[in-house]
């Protein structure tokens, strides 16, 4: 949260916790077991300016509580969710929890483990990292208002043939060829924001 101190100056009170590494096993029936592996950053906006100017910590989440909580709501998570309502579950919390934190903005990462197979069956406990990482970031604020965008980075791609570049702007510094045969190789980032309204309908309904 923005506030004006001292005849003009502004700063966001923000305060949080990051790098919480979780592991979650979610065991089921059949013998299998269900993976995540998640990266998780926390940061609160609250209403805490005592703590930097009269050295009050009496509405600061200390980081180890932000810690501990992100594994304890892990663990109350009975059945496999997706990135994203985990980081929404999070953010709900600490903005209900806590009186003074007006927003919550909750990033994770989560890393690719994917399922192996054995002789030509998925094993029902092995699993081998993947490359690219889901990534998400929940923004909650306390009067219920949702941002949501989640992404993909690290993704690895290459084409071996019939990929070309040419029609570029050439001008006296320009040297490069052009070529209609070559290899392409690349590294994707990508990120898309959800319809904030339709995600809080659904998961006000619990789906």
């Amino acid at each position: 949260m923005a506030e004006t101190v001292n005849g003009g100056l502004k700063f966001e009170q923000r305060h949080g916790k990051s790098g919480v590494r979780v592991g979650r096993v979610w065991r089921l029936p059949n013998g299998s077991d269900n993976l995540a592996e998640w990266k998780v950053n926390v940061s609160l906006l609250s209403d805490c300016v005592a703590s930097y100017l009269h050295q009050d910590n009496s509405d600061i989440v200390a980081t180890d509580t932000i810690k501990n909580t992100v594994y304890v709501k892990a663990k109350q998570c009975s059945e496999q969710l997706s990135v994203e309502e985990f980081a929404i579950k999070l953010a709900q919390h600490f903005t209900t929890f806590y009186q003074q934190v007006t927003t919550a903005i909750v990033n994770i990462v989560e890393k690719p483990w994917e399922r192996v197979s054995v002789n030509g069956q998925p094993h029902k406990h092995g699993f081998k990292l993947g490359s690219e990482k889901h990534t998400t970031e929940v923004i909650f604020s306390k009067s219920g208002t949702l941002q949501l965008t989640s992404g993909i980075e690290g993704l690895a791609l290459l084409k071996t043939t019939q990929s070309g570049f040419e029609g570029f702007i050439r001008d006296e510094y320009t040297i490069l060829p052009e070529t209609r045969e070559r290899m392409l190789a690349t590294e994707v980032t990508i990120s898309w924001k959800y319809d904030v309204l339709f995600l809080r309908f659904n998961f006000q309904n619990g789906t």
